[in-house]
């Protein structure tokens, strides 16, 4: 205030001065010209110094970095599963209970480490009902197999019946036909008596010398009557034997009839019963099909069975193995399938991941990947990498080496690089901007005068050769020449006017 006081009092002291030509009057003054223009030219300093000072507090506080020689790495992490590449069932007897459980998915097995203890009285029924089962299984295969032919006897009667009648009916015409033939030449014989016997009473009639007597008329004409009647005895014997014959014939023909009619009916049987006994036969042969699958499932039942009751239901590793999958619960029976599952015998290792589609196109079988689980790391190679078309990542398998030690089923961690590439020029993500020229950065520029020093952002365009996957750092191109700003506390655009973060 002491100092505006004065700024204030000099243009009424020149005002007094040149009124007066004196400053007589005016306390402590002596008038000294110099002396009043250097504190206004002080004041002016002090005044532009503030604002400066004012104005800078509001500037945007930036970060600076400078360009670096540098390593662009691209690379990937992802959680991995390692499981044994390839893994075979441990055969179980499905519904006996656990009783006790000694192992867990992934660990490690030597020969005769216990896996499970089962309860023994179940293991017991169960065997003794399997055996029961094979035992009915074995009845129903022997009644399978017994033959389903089917029966002749009736077609074989039908057509001894029919040759019967065949028989009959020739007998019957051979005999009916002796029968009519005898008639028949009986016919004829009294048809000639009667003819002799007319021609001889037609002789004595037309006799004259000498006349016949009337005795000897008689006598022919009696011959003629008795030969008359023979003739019509005769004719009426052949038609009873034709008429004989005919209803002997017919009859006949009748039980013809019907045994062919009888025959074709039993041969009409026989067929459908050769169809319903071919569907049976092949009816029964896929049962036995069936029953046969059915009685070696129970035998193999009864050996697992047999197999656990003579080590009192504990199950214990064969050999040296890993264990895969452990589905079993204590208190509760074992599944049908799948309840234990080891690793086959020289078994590598295999680990599985997921990677993004943008990352897997950088992947090639045989490259390596790093496998890290608790302490234990090892170099392992990439065998597949699968596109899953749903979610559109890459299933991807890679096998541990065989002398890789400490790893067990289990999650891990799977770390890929894909590339290392050095570059001349690096800076942090953070310092790149974008605007519609393209990619640029924003150094300082130092400005020198009377009031001090300030600094301006100026744009520099670059070209960005690779950004890292970790997204910190990118490789550029272009003449930046010295510090950029990194990061700042407001927006920063080219032109504007900044300070430095101490």
């Amino acid at each position: 205030m002491k100092l505006l006081e004065h700024i204030t009092a000099v243009p009424a002291l020149h005002r007094q001065t040149q009124e007066t030509g004196s400053t007589q009057g005016v306390p402590g003054t002596a008038f000294h010209p110099g002396r009043y223009a250097l504190r206004f030219f002080a004041a002016m300093l002090v005044l532009t110094l503030v604002s400066r000072g004012i104005s800078g507090a509001a500037m945007p506080q930036v970060n600076l970095t400078l360009p670096s020689q540098g390593t662009i790495v691209q690379q990937a992490s992802a959680s991995a599963t390692v499981t044994a590449g390839e893994g075979e069932a441990l055969a179980l007897p499905a519904g006996v209970t656990v009783d006790v459980l000694y192992a867990s998915a992934g660990q490690s097995l030597k020969a005769g480490d216990a896996i499970v203890q089962l309860n023994q009285e179940q293991l017991q029924k169960a065997l003794d009902e399997s055996n029961a089962t094979l035992a009915r299984q074995k009845v129903q295969l022997a009644q399978l197999n017994v033959s389903s032919a089917p029966d002749t006897s009736a077609a074989d009667s039908a057509r001894q019946t029919l040759t019967r009648a065949q028989e009959d009916y020739s007998i019957a015409e051979s005999r009916t036909q002796a029968a009519v033939d005898q008639a028949d030449a009986a016919l004829t014989q009294a048809q000639q008596a009667r003819e002799q016997a007319a021609r001889r009473l037609e002789e004595l009639q037309q006799q004259a010398d000498p006349a016949p007597s009337e005795e000897e008329l008689n006598i022919a004409r009696q011959m003629l009557e008795e030969a008359t009647q023979q003739e019509d005895s005769a004719r009426q014997t052949l038609e009873q034997a034709q008429n004989a014959r005919e209803d002997s014939l017919l009859s006949a023909q009748r039980n013809l009839e019907d045994a062919q009619t009888a025959l074709t009916q039993a041969e009409s049987d026989y067929t459908q019963a050769q169809s319903s006994a071919a569907l049976t036969a092949q009816s029964n042969a896929a049962q036995e099909q069936q029953l046969q699958l059915e009685i070696a499932s129970t035998e193999e039942c009864i050996a697992l069975l047999t197999a656990c009751m003579e080590t009192d239901g504990l199950i214990c590793a064969e050999r040296d193995t890993q264990l895969l999958t452990c589905d079993l619960k204590e208190g509760q029976p074992c599944p049908e399938s799948g309840g234990l599952r080891i690793a086959r015998e020289d078994s590598e290792l295999v680990a599985a991941f997921s990677l993004p589609a943008a990352q897997a196109e950088n992947l090639a079988a045989g490259q390596s990947v790093t496998i890290v689980q608790g302490s234990s790391l090892t170099e392992a190679t990439v065998r597949t990498a699968v596109e899953d078309t749903e979610s559109g990542a890459f299933q991807v398998t890679a096998v541990l080496p065989e002398d890789a030690a400490g790893f067990r089923a289990g999650t891990a961690q799977a770390e890929l690089i894909f590339s290392r590439t050095s570059y001349g020029t690096c800076l942090p993500v953070s310092a790149i901007r974008q605007d519609t020229q393209g990619s640029f950065v924003l150094t300082v520029e130092e400005n020198r005068s009377t009031f001090g020093i300030s600094y301006t952002a100026r744009r520099v365009p670059v070209t960005v050769l690779e950004v890292g996957s970790d997204g910190q750092y990118a490789a550029v191109e272009g003449t930046i020449g010295g510090s950029v700003i990194a990061s700042s506390d407001q927006a920063v655009s080219p032109g504007s006017s900044v300070r430095i973060a101490q």
